[in-house]
């Protein structure tokens, strides 16, 4: 699979810096509906739902999110329990109401509590530990996936790969793994360990995208991360941990050679 070098995302995965904002340019991209929720606490799970969906990507800064109206039948929750869930995010500063124009998703830079960690280009050292704790939570993860996934989770985790395969950019490939990773995440059917992919998301696809332009310059194509990705899926499906395990330390393993790449440089 070749691919092209381009514009990768911004570490809080937003869109580069360069691309214009979607506030003012053009009608705005309107947000996908959410599914059905579960009936225990439900305001809190409707936020986790939305923080989701903003966190990993499906709702872009500048895109307006569904009416109270559309949101409580697509939810199927009532329209005083959205406007909770709302209130709660603007609270946040992820969402901002615009009176008799909608709700819109804010962007990352002016969020609170966006991203656990603010990384610079030298911290060397705490991207290694990152590394270190990404491979340990998704060690966990896939350990339960092969025993949790469900038809539908291996389904969607192939859809992704084959993305990747045909990806003709980073930034389409860039997409398209965090897609993966969040997916797996879900097929483990632990919302602790979710929760922590999404909070480490953003980082690692800083990491991620330098990685990626590294990969290229030296191989000219990124089928190993593919294989590696692809093996993973096989793991869950025939409920083999350890090759999945496998998989990912080759995953990882290719992080900390870039890591150190940087530490031999600076």
């Amino acid at each position: 699979m070749t691919v092209r070098k381009t514009d990768t995302a911004d570490p809080d995965g937003t869109t580069p810096a360069s691309a214009p904002r979607a506030r003012g340019r053009g009608p705005r991209k309107q947000a996908p509906e959410l599914s059905k929720v579960r009936r225990v606490s439900v305001v809190d799970e409707l936020v986790e739902q939305m923080t989701r969906k903003i966190v990993s990507g499906a709702w872009p800064p500048g895109s307006a999110v569904p009416s109270l109206r559309k949101f409580a039948a697509s939810t199927g929750t009532s329209m005083l329990t959205v406007r909770e869930a709302i209130r709660a995010l603007q609270v946040r500063g992820w969402v901002e109401t615009r009176h008799g124009v909608g709700t819109f998703v804010v962007d990352a830079d002016r969020r609170e509590g966006y991203s656990p960690w603010q990384l610079g280009a030298s911290d060397v050292e705490e991207y290694m530990e990152l590394i270190e704790a990404r491979e340990a939570i998704e060690s966990a993860i896939i350990q339960l996936a092969t025993t949790r996934r469900t038809d539908e989770d291996l389904r969607a985790l192939s859809a992704i790969v084959d993305k990747m395969a045909t990806a003709r950019d980073t930034t389409a490939f860039l997409e398209a793994d965090g897609e993966f990773h969040i997916a797996l995440a879900e097929a483990a059917h632990n919302r602790i360990l979710l929760r922590s992919m999404l909070a480490i998301r953003s980082p690692m696809q800083r990491l991620m995208a330098n990685q990626l332009l590294l990969d290229l310059e030296r191989s000219g194509n990124l089928d190993r991360s593919v294989a590696d990705h692809r093996a993973i899926v096989e793991s869950i499906r025939s409920g083999n941990a350890t090759v999945g395990a496998d998989a990912l330390r080759h995953i990882t393993d290719r992080g900390r050679t870039h890591m150190d790449t940087l530490r031999a440089e600076s």
